[in-house]
């Protein structure tokens, strides 16, 4: 699974995302940093997810 599928998954998937910042839920295939990253960019919002330009 590249990276783009597991964020398009997280996006399409909250519930999933709250999972995995509280520990009970990981994301297969990918490591530990790219874990922190991903967390980070979701909940910081360092990035404007592309639904937001169609609204």
């Amino acid at each position: 699974m590249q990276m783009l599928d597991v964020i398009q998954f997280l996006v399409n998937n909250p519930e999933v995302l709250s999972q995995v910042k509280n520990g009970t839920a990981s994301l297969i295939g990918v490591n530990p940093e790219q874990t922190k990253a991903i967390l980070d960019v979701f909940l910081e919002q360092q990035i404007v997810p592309k639904v937001y330009y169609w609204q």
